[in-house]
């Protein structure tokens, strides 16, 4: 029978590279926005430019200023700058800031692109200063609130990469409609948290007000985040392959010989058949078929397997049924030099099945696949 390959951590050189189905691009990942030469320094009064590299900069407190319209810093001094802006993103480096920013933007970028470039609204991520580096002493702000929010912020972050690819993949305006009053959710949730970090600075003082107005954006936040699967229910985050050709392949299994496999779909599961052939005639004629129904379909997993060897990328569908995958094996009797094998006719289960390719390509396609239908539940 198939198990599982081997992962052996000796060298670096024959570690196998692991991706998993958090990642639906597949290996490649954004670029990072690139980093500025410069930054501004805000003391409560002043903004100012300061030349170097912000990463070196001693501040911990950085921030972006939000405004719902192009405007020049220059043109303006720091409190007016201050008093015109809607909202703020903040962190405790300028890479974080820029980078959150830029998230923000692409999302709000592909949300337009999707419902329309006037339904976001006037309070934009497409006009900002920055990125801000906030002297010390320069607003008190409650550490608890600040704690809380910065929490909040976080999970937008993570809640935000966990959409944008269903927004991205979504065909077109109709497919997403019926969604729009989810996405709209989301896209005031970026805003309010903006909005509160602009807050937590100018009414420190009123913390009944900040604590309610944080407890109704955490109510929201979580809301948002208990939807994803019926999200991606209806917009998975991958389109489904263009090609088939993985769906019928041969694996090299050693002495066990050929393995013929082939992937069929009925219904909402797909029927995976595996044929033993040649090799040493022990597994001769034998076939198992495993029956995968898309709504028990846990994790997916891919490993790069060392260049030499006969395995080049395995892909691995876990149940995430506790029973496990239904599996039907039959062997007729195999006769080969030092014994003979009964013939086998059983009903069994499998917690993982395992595909191999030595095209890239085709892993690529069986693991889309499945995230697909793994997202869909059909």
């Amino acid at each position: 029978m198939r198990r599982a390959p081997l992962l052996v951590f000796f060298f670096c050189a024959a570690v196998p590279v692991f991706f998993c189905a958090a990642a639906p691009d597949w290996a490649a990942r954004p670029a990072a926005p690139q980093q500025p030469d410069s930054y501004y320094l805000y003391n409560g009064a002043a903004l100012q430019v300061v030349r170097g590299d912000p990463a070196r900069a001693p501040y911990k407190k950085w921030q972006v200023w939000l405004y719902p319209q192009s405007l020049s810093a220059s043109q303006y001094g720091g409190a007016a700058l201050a008093h015109a802006r809607w909202g703020v993103i903040q962190g405790s480096s300028a890479r974080a800031v820029i980078e959150q920013l830029a998230a923000w933007q692409k999302f709000e970028r592909t949300y337009a692109d999707l419902f329309g470039p006037n339904a976001w609204g006037r309070l934009t991520f497409s006009y900002a200063v920055e990125p801000i580096a906030v002297a010390e002493g320069e607003a008190a702000e409650p550490s608890d609130l600040r704690s809380e929010i910065d929490s909040l912020n976080s999970r937008l972050g993570s809640l935000v990469a966990a959409l944008r690819p269903s927004l991205e993949n979504s065909a077109s305006a109709t497919a997403a409609s019926s969604l729009q009053g989810y996405f709209d959710q989301v896209h005031k949730c970026l805003q309010d948290a903006a909005r509160f970090y602009d807050q937590l600075g100018r009414l420190s003082a009123q913390r009944a007000y900040l604590s309610q107005e944080l407890a109704r954006l955490g109510a929201a936040v979580s809301q948002a985040e208990g939807a994803v699967p019926e999200v991606r229910a209806a917009l998975p985050t991958v389109k489904l392959p263009a090609s088939n050709n993985w769906m019928t392949h041969a694996e090299e299994q050693g002495n066990e010989g050929t393995v013929e496999v082939k992937v069929v779909e009925v219904g909402s599961a797909a029927w995976v058949q595996q044929s033993w052939s040649g090799g040493d005639g022990s597994m001769a004629g034998t076939i198992v078929v495993t029956i995968l129904p898309y709504q028990d379909i846990g994790s997916l997993d891919v490993w790069v397997a060392p260049s030499s060897g006969n395995h080049g990328w395995t892909v691995r569908i876990g149940s995430a049924s506790r029973n496990g995958f239904p599996q039907s094996m039959s062997s007729p009797e195999r006769k080969v030099a030092t014994r003979t094998y009964a013939a086998v006719d059983l009903k069994t289960t499998d917690r993982n099945i395992y595909l191999e390719f030595r095209n890239p390509s085709d892993a690529q396609d069986a693991f889309t696949f499945f995230l697909y239908h793994k997202e869909r539940g059909r």
